[in-house]
């Protein structure tokens, strides 16, 4: 097999997974949400910003590192384990003894005990194998899809079995038994045999690497759980699980896309760095790929918010549609920075990547302050829109100038994909309307996908848009590889 139809089949499998795996998600929280009401869900946001914070605190970047680094060694694997498993098992302990702490943060005495059962998740996810990174590296996505699906069905099925009895309670023990699932999995998949060594000499430059990784991270939680605290505290615990759910749905197609396409071009883009012509290909490559799925799925997310609200989740979720509007729109904005994202730090540019962090959390939390006080959760929804246009700028600024030329080459494909996925979005809204029920709201996606399919492959070669060869790139099958596009891995 060539190299090129390696990093197609890669994405492939990858794209496969995150697609059926997000799209289980997104039925699973629809279900969850009908059998809960909105306070349960702040109940489990509450005990998830408190493990992601503290996991991203201590967060030391060694799989990103593993991947990224040209060279490997035994003890770099040892330290790796090593670290995560410490890391893990404090966490753990930490957060058993804070979660009254953490409960008191918030105002609500009835998170503790949701803390305390989502402490475990650190210390099961801790204890994968390090070698799961060279399957990153070498793009065997083949091998980590099942793996990765089964996981997620697991997840989701206990969590709604025992939804009814246990409440958000759940959802947790769901997310323990998924991870409890891939930590197993991976001693298959990537052989090792656990060693404790904390040799810091024998890889410091994983640990060089991944100190970038911990502060980007850290300020990342940090600003989470301000929102979440502020949004608790100052509005209400169901004002939050409002936020959660929309949220959960709002990321869905930008989640989706940046985890499939951007996990196989974080290592492509570390192999290619010292080869500027073919970076910027595969660059462009990954921008026009983004927009493809982006603007159809946050027009059709936008179309059916409505539908959505009052078919499925009910009365007790009246007026979340707005804040899903709002929210899938900020992270549409943001789209430009995630590629810059994944290209600073494949060239270990991490001080350039911080800065951009930090100044996209300062003007969240700052709007956020500004508009959540008058204008409620619509204002945290504002907030995030005017945020990812502010780091889209900044990633711009950021990035390295052959990005710039590049974002001036997208332009046009931009401007047809967004006219198309517009059209799927009036598409999805008109079929939902005529068919009534959860089933107008399928059928809605469906119209609205297949008209966008059609536009974007029918004119594609008409406007010029270079959508085909872009994709080509991965996925050589979908048409000839013109004008250069080869970036065949070394």
């Amino acid at each position: 097999m060539t190299d090129e139809k390696r990093a197609g089949r890669a994405l492939l499998w990858k794209g496969m997974q995150l697609g059926v795996s997000k799209l289980l998600y997104l039925v699973g929280t629809l279900i969850l949400g009908h059998l809960l009401a909105p306070k349960e869900f702040g109940l489990v946001a509450i005990a998830t910003v408190a493990i992601t914070t503290i996991m991203t605190a201590t967060e030391t970047g060694m799989t990103s590192a593993l991947v990224q680094a040209s060279e490997r060694e035994q003890a770099h694997y040892d330290l790796a384990w090593t670290v995560g498993f410490l890391r893990g098992l404090i966490v753990c302990v930490v957060l058993l003894l804070a979660a009254p702490l953490v409960a008191r943060l918030f105002g609500e005495e009835r998170a503790a005990p949701l803390v305390r059962l989502m402490a475990f998740l650190p210390l099961i996810s801790s204890a994968a194998s390090p070698r799961m990174a060279d399957l990153i590296r070498e793009l065997q996505f083949s091998k980590l899809a099942p793996v990765a699906l089964v996981a997620v069905i697991v997840e989701i099925g206990l969590a709604i079995a025992l939804a009814s009895r246990l409440g958000g309670a759940a959802i947790i023990l769901g997310k323990l038994a998924g991870a409890t699932t891939a930590t197993f999995a991976s001693y298959f998949l990537a052989p090792h045999r656990p060693r404790f060594s904390p040799n810091y000499a024998s890889a410091r430059h994983l640990l060089a690497f991944g100190r970038w990784l911990f502060a980007i991270g850290l300020t990342a939680v940090a600003s989470d759980l301000f929102i979440k605290v502020l949004i608790a505290r100052r509005l209400s615990v169901n004002d939050l699980g409002m936020f959660s759910m929309s949220d959960k749905l709002a990321e869905v197609p930008s989640q989706a896309a940046n985890e499939s396409i951007g996990a196989v071009a974080f290592p492509l883009y570390a192999r290619l760095r010292s080869d500027v012509p073919r970076l910027q290909n595969a660059v462009r490559a990954h921008l026009t790929g983004l927009m493809f799925f982006l603007f159809p799925a946050t027009a059709i997310i936008i179309a059916l918010a409505q539908p959505l609200e009052v078919r499925v989740l009910g009365p007790s979720w009246a007026g979340i549609s707005g804040l899903i509007v709002l929210l899938v729109l900020g992270y549409l904005f943001e789209f430009v920075f995630n590629v810059v994202y994944f290209l600073l730090q494949a060239l270990g540019a991490g001080a350039r990547l911080f800065v951009v962090e930090l100044i996209q959390y300062i003007i969240l939390i700052a709007a956020v302050i500004l508009l959540a006080g008058p204008f409620g959760l619509m204002g945290v929804g504002a907030a995030r829109i005017i945020t990812g246009i502010a780091v889209a700028i900044a990633a711009a600024i950021a990035a390295p100038a052959m990005y710039r030329v590049t974002l001036l080459k997208i332009f046009r494909p931009g401007v047809v994909l967004v006219l198309w996925a517009t059209l799927a979005g009036i598409t999805s809204r008109l079929c939902a309307s005529l068919v009534p029920g959860a089933a107008g709201i399928v059928v809605g996606v469906a119209a609205g996908g297949a008209m966008f399919l059609a536009l974007a492959w029918v004119t594609d070669e008409r406007l010029r848009t270079g959508v085909r060869e872009c994709l080509s790139l991965f996925f050589p099958v979908l048409g000839p590889n013109r004008a250069g596009y080869s970036v065949e891995l070394p």
